[in-house]
């Protein structure tokens, strides 16, 4: 395993626990303050912009937790058909939030037409389909992020192209096999 590999399963540790507290962690409500008795309150309120998110690293593979209190990612691009088996991404994330908005698609292929029509064709364009499959807010513990996956009972077999976008600004495909 190659060190940045090794760098990527360790922090992912981390990342697990520091995941599991966040969620056990109520969220404080972004309110603003009450302005203060006579003084005018501005109708415009200065918003400061998003910071910038940036990919610096993102692997896909699969987990192995078959160690107790130690998880182990290995890159790859094929998971095994089996039911239980877990796998999923890590992304190294370049920016100051302290959590990010991740969403994650299924990316299809064109859907087939069951019949050939001439005029239709020339009306519709093929449009790749996506389904949402998750959308969460996720921390980053020593810039990483991660998702996590286990194959379930009566998945089929195949090839997979899954989105990942984070904050609306960056996004990584990822390609890979079920067999």
């Amino acid at each position: 395993m190659s060190s940045r590999a090794t760098q990527l399963a360790t922090g992912l540790l981390a990342l697990l626990c520091a995941g599991i507290a966040a969620a056990a962690t109520p969220a404080a409500k972004d309110t603003p303050p009450e302005p203060a008795p006579g003084k005018a309150e501005s109708r415009q309120e200065a918003k400061a912009p998003s910071a910038a998110v940036e990919i610096v690293h993102a692997e896909f593979g699969t987990f192995d937790a078959s160690a107790p209190d130690d998880l182990v990612f290995t890159p790859g691009n094929v998971v095994p058909h089996r039911e239980g088996q877990r796998y999923g991404w890590v992304i190294e994330l370049r920016g100051g939030k302290r959590s990010v908005a991740v969403r994650e698609e299924y990316v299809q292929g064109a859907v087939a037409k069951p019949i050939e029509d001439p005029l239709s064709d020339s009306l519709s364009i093929p449009v790749a389909k996506r389904n949402q499959v998750s959308q969460r807010q996720l921390v980053p513990v020593d810039n990483l992020i991660f998702g996590e996956w286990a194959i379930g009972p009566k998945e089929p077999a195949g090839h997979r192209h899954l989105r990942v976008v984070i904050e609306e600004q960056a996004a990584i495909d990822f390609e890979y096999d079920v067999r």
